[in-house]
């Protein structure tokens, strides 16, 4: 029988769901909103320009791998001759007051102490941090999307829930006033029922403006603005969803699928190269050149041609390059302990995520007996209050525990679906995961 009575409340709230949603412009899915989130919503748009700045920033870098072409062009006039000689104290010979110069030259860099090739190296590491913070990005909002989205769904289950329990005491008070009509319950009785519905149509105010305030935050995490009407494909189910087992990964086979490992490995990454890259700067630097010149002076017009090489050692620079790699050194050793630091941190994140899941499930078990159980208890009371063994306040207090019933189910039920998809994503797994999750 309780059994029975649950399974219609189920499909009764179902039913005034479907109802809503008839009168609004779309009902959607938990897919469909995270779609609509990922491709609308403006933290993907900025990790997006982020990731494509990183990839511009690794073009550019390659570009330091071709010679550098410079071209160079001088015009000149001077009040004075540049160069002036005494002949023998008798006649001041001078030249050249004017003239043009210019030049191209092409310098192609040969060894520059590794700066190149690992300039290169970091640029990709960066492209990389890039790509991961955006799908790092892109998993904060699916979390937050489903959040929302099941929050939602339970707010209109249970304003569905206090719908039904205002229905029973509109019956109530019917039959209290048949009975205070016939002289067999006092009015006081009447007074009470009242009262206890007048509380219920408060708690509707708070409920209706909850939904409202969601809806909005929904639809602006989606792009589509905060009026935009419309309604959830889902409710909370009367069967309670299977223990999800095959979910659960040991922290350590996890830990390397995960976003948040990943950067840090990448983290150690880029601290060797800058390391590598600080030691170039102390390095001799070779590079090739040639170029071509062109210069009028003495009313001649000359050009010639010339291949050039350049030697650069750093001498004086050592000293202090000796100390900017020491402290590379001592941030390359800081981000190795960050990664085996914070990686035992995240799996015991992990570990914690599970046991959100195991608990929201039992609490759900838990929160189902009581629904079956305070459903029977208010038939009782019912009965008895029309048999003359009971008071009405005992029928109001068995009615309020039966909501509250309801409402623990129902709560725990939401509660159950972000914890899993908390875990999905903590431990790296792939949107299909979640997928068939939110199925079940």
């Amino acid at each position: 029988m309780n059994n029975l009575k649950l399974a219609v409340l189920v499909i009764s709230l179902s039913v005034m769901v479907g109802v809503r949603a008839a009168e609004t412009d779309s009902i959607l899915t938990l897919e469909h909103c995270i779609e609509e989130t990922l491709a609308n919503n403006a933290a993907v748009r900025n990790a997006a320009n982020n990731t494509k700045a990183a990839v511009e920033l690794h073009r550019e870098a390659f570009t330091k791998y071709f010679p550098e072409v410079s071209a160079t062009g001088v015009a000149f006039w001077t009040h004075n001759d540049v160069f002036q000689y005494n002949l023998l104290d008798i006649i001041e010979v001078g030249f050249i007051n004017k003239g043009k110069m210019a030049g191209v030259q092409a310098m192609q860099p040969v060894f520059m102490g590794g700066q190149i090739i690992n300039g290169n190296k970091l640029a990709a590491v960066g492209e990389d941090v890039a790509r991961l913070r955006q799908q790092q990005s892109n998993d904060e909002l699916r979390l937050t999307t489903e959040s929302l989205y099941w929050k939602l769904v339970t707010l209109k289950a249970t304003r569905c829930a206090l719908e039904a329990a205002i229905a029973t005491l509109d019956t109530l008070d019917n039959q209290v006033k048949v009975a205070v009509d016939a002289g067999v319950a006092m009015n006081n009785d009447l007074l009470k029922v009242q009262l206890k519905r007048n509380t219920y149509r408060t708690e509707m105010v708070d409920l209706d403006n909850g939904i409202k305030l969601v809806k909005m935050l929904i639809g602006q995490y989606m792009g589509k603005g905060t009026d935009w009407n419309f309604d959830v494909a889902s409710t909370v189910p009367e069967m309670i969803p299977d223990f999800p087992s095959k979910l659960y990964i040991p922290g350590a086979n996890a830990l390397p699928m995960t976003v948040d490992y990943k950067l840090l490995q990448k983290n150690v990454e880029a601290k060797k190269l800058e390391k590598r890259i600080e030691i170039g700067k102390n390095l001799p630097q070779v590079a090739l050149g040639a170029g071509w010149f062109y210069h009028d002076l003495l009313k001649q017009n000359h050009n010639f041609g010339a291949l050039m090489i350049g030697v650069n050692i750093p001498i004086s620079g050592w000293w202090g390059g000796s100390h900017a790699i020491k402290r590379k050194s001592l941030a390359l050793e800081n981000a190795r302990n960050e990664l085996e630091d914070l990686g035992e941190k995240l799996e015991i994140s992990m570990q914690d995520k599970w046991n959100n899941v195991t608990a929201a499930h039992r609490k759900m078990e838990i929160a189902k007996e009581g629904v079956g159980e305070s459903t029977e208890n208010l038939r009782l009371n019912r009965l008895y209050y029309e048999a003359g063994m009971s008071t009405i306040t005992d029928v109001l207090e068995a009615e309020a525990s039966h909501k509250e019933s309801i409402d623990r189910y129902i709560s725990a039920y939401g509660e159950f679906r972000v914890a899993c998809s908390a875990y999905i994503i903590s431990t790296g797994q792939t949107d299909e995961d979640c997928k068939k999750m939110n199925n079940k």
